[in-house]
């Protein structure tokens, strides 16, 4: 099983069972476990997905509780639409989607990845602020560059190139 970390905030927002970690088998394969935040970006809220082990992000605007509902969908959905536009093969990505056929949520576990989700954060809206706004960003444009930002974390690496490294053996 995957797991979503999830921050108290989004918490909040999602109506879904919590399970803890340690409790159930985890796998550890692949690309591993994603952690989710909910954010407010010109005004609006917006989710933001970081995997754990390469850092590599996407940015869900315009979020509204129909969102929230299908949460599974909206991550299966934008992280295959955001693989296509890194232009990896439809090979790569069906095996990617097959990792996740079963996710579970638990609480955020690593303070490495929330506080480089935060700068990822700050990253997005910098960017959007130089576009004038929400409304004048092409998302999967913006989620490519900011995947290409150099990262402390991962020992000042790309997350683009770190999720590369780990799709390879696919």
């Amino acid at each position: 099983m995957k797991i979503i970390h999830c921050t108290q905030k989004l918490l909040k927002e999602l109506d879904v069972p919590i399970i803890e970690p340690d409790k159930t088998h985890l796998d550890y394969q692949g690309l591993g476990n994603w952690y989710a935040n909910l954010i407010r970006i010109d005004r609006k809220k917006c989710l933001l997905f970081t995997n754990e082990k390469t850092l590599y992000s996407f940015l869900i605007p315009h979020v509204k509780k129909a969102n929230l509902k299908n949460i599974v969908d909206e991550f299966m959905i934008n992280l295959s639409f955001n693989l296509q536009y890194e232009w990896f093969s439809l090979e790569v990505i069906s095996k990617v989607m097959q990792e996740y056929k079963e996710i579970g949520f638990a609480k955020t576990a690593s303070r490495k990845v929330l506080g480089s989700m935060n700068e990822l954060a700050f990253q997005y809206e910098v960017m959007i602020m130089g576009k004038e706004g929400l409304g004048n960003v092409k998302i999967l444009e913006l989620n490519h560059s900011v995947n290409r930002v150099i990262l402390g974390a991962i020992k000042y690496a790309r997350p683009i190139n770190a999720l590369k490294n780990v799709l390879q053996p696919l």
